[in-house]
């Protein structure tokens, strides 16, 4: 007579397929419905993307008014990963989003292309700085060139691009752009 305790085989191993749907589903869900609800939630709030976007430049730029004044090793990596963090969610919301949007709708390619080689400097720069972390001579001179870079950048951007591009846009696609650009940030951060 078999152990009633004993599970046959097959029962046992019917299990491990229904565990690893349920933690891909999981999984999935944990990475896929942010991004979709931020955009959902974008495209209803009425708040404008370029301000948004104007609003991220001003928190980069403090972080890196920090980072210069930043002395110790652990509180300077503590704010070079906030600002890469924070760099990377606003680069992938225009490189995806906005500078598509700009050189289709706005017809400047020029300008779109220029705001991509800029960003490419800066992940330049922000790897350069992942070395200077401990070293005190040239880590402020660094974080200053990447400040100066970012400051002219976002003058560009808030100056030229962003009203050039806001000009082609109806109430639709603002609303649009604001869904799609927090679904972008929503993807890293």
């Amino acid at each position: 007579m078999r152990d009633r305790h004993h599970r046959h085989p097959a029962a046992a191993s019917s299990v491990w397929p229904v565990a690893l749907a349920g933690a891909l589903a999981g999984v999935l869900a944990s990475r896929l419905l942010p991004p979709l609800l931020a955009e959902a939630a974008g495209r209803t709030t009425g708040a404008d993307p370029f301000d948004r976007l104007a609003c991220d430049h001003r928190a980069i730029l403090d972080l890196l008014h920090k980072m210069e004044e930043a002395t110790g090793t652990a509180g300077r990596a503590t704010l070079l990963f906030r600002l890469k963090r924070r760099l990377a969610a606003h680069a992938l919301a225009e490189e995806d989003i906005v500078y598509p949007l700009l050189r289709a709708r706005a017809g400047a390619a020029e300008a779109a292309q220029h705001l991509y080689a800029e960003h490419a400097e800066m992940k330049m720069h922000l790897h350069a700085l992942e070395d200077l972390v401990p070293a005190d001579g040239e880590w402020a001179f660094q974080v200053r060139a990447l400040r100066e870079l970012i400051a002219r950048h976002v003058r560009e951007e808030e100056q030229e691009q962003f009203p050039r591009l806001r000009r082609h846009l109806d109430e639709a696609g603002m609303a649009a752009l604001a869904g799609k650009v927090r679904r972008e940030k929503a993807m890293i951060l």
